[in-house]
């Protein structure tokens, strides 16, 4: 789903689910931003439910301090010109839970 705010910026965003058994551990952390390298919008995640801050998805430690668990939900939302295919590449990254084992 691509929206427009307030202020006439692009914004995607979709829920996405960690499915795998570790959960969104330093290795995905690090692969999400090794994608997002050369990516200059804003894409952050956070936890559906609205607990705790936004995550920024250019960094890894920032994505850590979720604590997002097997099963846990997440909003993903992307800010900028390529919204729509960097949340598609993201969500299909999630979707084959980090290319990881998912039991």
């Amino acid at each position: 789903m691509i929206s427009t705010d307030n202020k006439c910026n692009n914004f995607a965003e979709r829920e996405v689910v960690v499915g795998n058994k570790m959960g969104l551990h330093s290795r995905p952390a690090a692969e999400i931003a090794r994608m997002l390298s050369r990516y200059q919008g804003e894409v952050s995640l956070c936890r559906s439910n609205g607990s705790g801050e936004p995550a920024d998805c250019h960094s890894v430690l920032s994505m850590l301090i979720l604590a997002a668990g097997r099963g846990t939900r997440l909003t993903l939302r992307v800010e900028g010109d390529e919204a729509q295919s960097i949340l598609e590449q993201l969500g299909n990254y999630f979707d084959r839970n980090f290319d990881e084992e998912s039991e």
